[in-house]
């Protein structure tokens, strides 16, 4: 069973990680969908590279 000083606490943390999101938000929110757009590029871009694809020269028919 969680005790009172333990329930007070999780509350206290819930309380100032809310104050500090928003303090992020309003002085980063101009930055933030950059930074997401990148990563979602970066995270595409890997996807990719991680892919089994043949080299340009595998696809090359040099039996002609």
């Amino acid at each position: 069973m969680k005790d009172r000083k333990e329930i007070q606490t999780a509350w206290e943390i819930w309380i100032l990680i809310n104050r500090l999101d928003d303090l992020l938000w309003n002085r980063y929110e101009k930055d933030f969908p950059d930074i997401d757009l990148q990563e979602e590029e970066d995270k595409f871009l890997r996807s990719i590279e991680s892919q089994d694809l043949p080299d340009a020269e595998c696809k090359t028919d040099t039996s002609r």
